[in-house]
């Protein structure tokens, strides 16, 4: 499984789940010119959520890694602007 299919894999699986819990997805691989969200999902209480799916082919030395060690403050920014762009305010 190469790089694409691996990420492609994590993002069915992630979109699976949020569906298992009732979420309503409303775009996956959303791009503009700022670059790209992973999943947009509506949750039951007509909240919009912005996902940013990691996908990790194994785990280093058998710990877990938490994955919200692979957001750094540079992408959680690249993340705010992309979902005020795909509300519109931008």
């Amino acid at each position: 499984m190469d790089r694409m299919q691996l990420g492609q894999f994590g993002e069915d699986l992630a979109a699976q789940y949020l569906r298992g819990l009732g979420w309503r997805i409303l775009a996956r691989n959303w791009r503009c010119k700022l670059g790209e969200l992973d999943i947009v999902a509506e949750d039951g209480s007509d909240t919009v959520v912005f996902c940013e799916v990691k996908t990790r082919r194994r785990i280093r030395e058998q710990i877990p890694v938490p994955p919200l060690e692979a957001i750094t403050g540079k992408k959680l920014q690249k993340l705010r602007q992309l979902a005020m762009a795909w509300l519109g305010f931008s």
